[in-house]
């Protein structure tokens, strides 16, 4: 399956990784800063000073990660936006200065080479959406052939209902966002990431 995911994940201008767990923040720097070179700073010599929007550690299956990243100067913003409008503009206003977007992920599909991102508390889904750069985090077993196949799996083991309670907001993201709407043109990045990433965590054996 993940010979399949990642073909489809290509086929659709997305990036696919696989990483045993302890590169993984060595990886994730490295396509920070691939961010900054191809954004607002093409000489930058490190991730540092690079803003990140991330899903809290909790929900991210690399842990320690984004401890290394502050460790390496990564600005974290966080993923907490105020109701309050004062402050939710300012909040917003430095939430959209980050470059790259890291979160987990729910499932990843092989036959269409997508993710399953569920928001909720710590998984703000600003982070999958704001930035030009996603980097989304997967572990083998959240590998199944289809949709259809990850909601079996959800029912037989009774959490189908607990997965989707108070969930405001659950996507598949299957590679970049695109668009051809003019001329047939087709355009990355328009409504969305212009670039995904997705990691395949894998433990240290």
């Amino acid at each position: 399956m993940i010979a399949t995911f990642a073909a489809e994940l290509v086929a659709l201008s997305g990036v696919f990784h696989q990483c045993p767990s302890h590169k993984v923040a060595t990886l994730v720097l490295d396509l920070i800063l691939e961010a900054r070179r191809g954004g607002e700073d093409p000489l930058a010599l490190s991730a540092a000073g690079a803003h990140a929007l991330t899903w809290f550690e909790e929900n991210l299956p690399v842990p320690g990660l984004l401890e290394t990243l502050r460790r390496e100067g990564v600005i974290l913003p966080g993923p907490i936006v105020s109701p309050t409008e004062s402050a939710r503009a300012e909040r917003l206003a430095e939430i959209e200065t980050a470059e790259v977007g890291i979160t987990g992920a729910e499932a990843a599909l092989a036959d269409v080479g997508g993710i399953v991102v569920r928001s909720g508390p710590g998984r703000g889904r600003l982070a999958s959406l704001l930035p030009p750069t996603h980097i989304a985090l997967i572990t083998p077993d959240q590998l199944y052939p289809s949709l259809f196949d990850w909601m079996e799996s959800l029912r037989a083991a009774g959490r189908l209902e607990s997965v989707f309670a108070g969930v405001s907001n659950l996507t598949v993201i299957a590679g970049p966002s695109r668009t051809a709407d003019i001329e047939k043109t087709l355009v990355l990045g328009v409504h969305g990431p212009r670039v995904l990433h997705v990691i395949c965590v894998e433990g240290e054996a």
